[in-house]
């Protein structure tokens, strides 16, 4: 009782230079000789009370620092925060020199492309919509698990960015035959669109949607507007004002989604894509995305719910953070 009362006074002292030298040689023996606070305690006579408090004076006094470094150029930090903030699975948050579209979807799209090839394994059932950071995404990889891969929206946007594209890369480099939809992500009326869904591949496809376990989505805005879905043919003007009206400000495939993460439902039946239901169905939904533009429709998806991981860039993170 004795000893420990005096261990605590020594303890409560400002740490002079021969304090410092014991600290320092208790830390040294703990994180660098991998030594336990036994075996220190039994080297040096010291109760494995005081070795625990010195071990604790080495962090407080700065004696001892931990710094979390990536030489990979993924901000740990920030993927933490991030992380911990919308309760993620997945968050990789990573630097990038610009904020101009291209080089943000070709390092973004890349760094989904090895987060996919780290967690992707034979027995998973790979979704995927469209997008321009997907379509970075599978040009930047080079091997995948023998798994299925499955189209989980139409059409969109420029032939290199649709999702047919996307799964004619992946599928090839996965060596497998991918499961497609030949058809624009919105028609003109839902009579068209059932009539769409009734098709035999498409049927066949859409029927593939509960087998899925790993998906990647691409997240498009609609305030500011940078969306794909917001440019197709089938959405006139006053379509899309009654949306943005309606609150719409992003776009997960074709799920619509407001500010507060609420999901707008007004044209699912024009939609040849999968339901919201089915995107909470999938154990892991990804997605990569970032940039200003961005930003405000990131935060939506995420406030939604649909998301267990985000591949983003930090100046985007640092906003979602913000925010």
């Amino acid at each position: 009782m004795l000893k420990s009362i005096q261990e605590e006074m020594f303890m409560a002292q400002a740490p002079g230079p021969g304090r410092q030298v014991q600290i320092a040689y208790i830390a040294t023996q703990h994180y660098l000789q991998n030594k336990t606070r036994v075996e220190i305690a039994n080297e040096t006579g010291l109760s494995r009370f005081k070795v625990g408090r010195l071990l604790d004076e080495a962090m407080s006094s700065g004696i001892v620092r931990i710094d979390i470094q990536s030489p990979s150029g993924v901000r740990l930090d920030l993927s933490v925060q991030l992380k911990e903030r919308f309760a993620l699975q997945h968050s990789i948050v990573v630097d990038v020199p610009s904020e101009a579209d291209d080089v943000l979807q070709a390092k973004l799209g890349a760094t989904a492309g090895d987060l996919l090839s780290e967690i992707l394994t034979d027995n998973d059932v790979l979704g995927l919509t469209s997008g321009r950071t997907l379509s970075a995404m599978a040009r930047s990889l080079s091997s995948l698990p023998k798994c299925d891969v499955v189209q989980l929206a139409g059409v969109a946007g420029p032939i290199q960015e649709t999702g047919l594209e996307i799964m004619r890369r992946i599928s090839t480099i996965a060596g497998v035959r991918p499961w497609t939809i030949y058809s624009p992500l919105v028609m003109s009326d839902a009579q068209t669109a059932l009539g769409v869904r009734r098709q035999p591949d498409t049927s066949q496809t859409f029927e593939q949607f509960p087998r899925v376990t790993i998906a990647v989505g691409a997240i498009g805005s609609w305030k500011p507007e940078n969306s794909q879905m917001m440019k197709n043919r089938a959405l006139d003007p006053a379509d899309r004002e009654k949306l943005l009206a309606r609150g719409v400000v992003a776009e997960f495939g074709a799920t619509l989604i407001t500010d507060t993460g609420d999901v707008i439902h007004d044209i699912d039946d024009r939609c040849i894509a999968i339901s919201e239901q089915q995107w909470r169905a999938i154990p892991t939904v990804l997605a990569a995305a970032g940039g200003a533009t961005k930003t405000r429709a990131i935060r939506a998806v995420l406030a939604s719910g649909l998301l267990h991981g985000l591949v983003t860039d930090s100046a985007t993170a640092e906003r979602l953070l913000g925010g």
